[in-house]
């Protein structure tokens, strides 16, 4: 029996139940950290992205983060009412806006290493080192080219 007579994989429910187990780690890390009211988990991958860079375009943030511009700027607009970022206009395009990160925002720094080295260490509890290198090659390489980007980004990650 090959392949596609098996009947659907069980993927994409593994994947979603995994996201689903990261996002609530990081909403009770929020919590106890006192951060919940003026930050959600979908801001983290702007904080992770500033933290690595000076300054981000709003366009390439969007692009980096996989998130369309109104809802980047929605993000983004709760992170500036709460002193995290600012935005500029681009001295070198008078239509593009730069957002950076405030002295209160780099002071997260260390609440956001934090949380990634637990998503990391939710793992390691239930993997070897070869399962998860194995188990993000796979998720990568099914993920295509658009993974590409990810991957200077995510290593920086690691590597803090």
């Amino acid at each position: 029996m090959n392949a596609s007579e098996k009947g659907p994989s069980a993927i994409f429910f593994y994947t979603a139940r995994l996201h689903w187990l990261g996002k609530s780690y990081i909403t009770r890390e929020l919590e106890k950290a006192g951060l919940c009211c003026s930050i959600v988990p979908s801001h983290g991958d702007i904080l992770n992205q500033l933290l690595h860079r000076e300054s981000c375009k709003m366009t390439e943030l969007a692009r980096l983060i996989h998130k369309s511009k109104s809802t980047l700027t929605t993000l983004v607009e709760k992170l500036e009412k709460n002193g995290y970022v600012r935005r500029v206009q681009d001295p070198d395009d008078q239509r593009g806006v730069l957002v950076t990160l405030t002295d209160r925002g780099r002071e997260l720094a260390p609440f956001v290493e934090n949380v990634s080295r637990g998503l990391d260490d939710m793992l390691r509890a239930r993997l070897s080192e070869e399962e998860m290198a194995t188990l993000e090659a796979l998720l990568k390489k099914s993920l295509g080219p658009e993974a590409k980007h990810q991957d200077n980004s995510a290593a920086s990650s690691r590597r803090a």
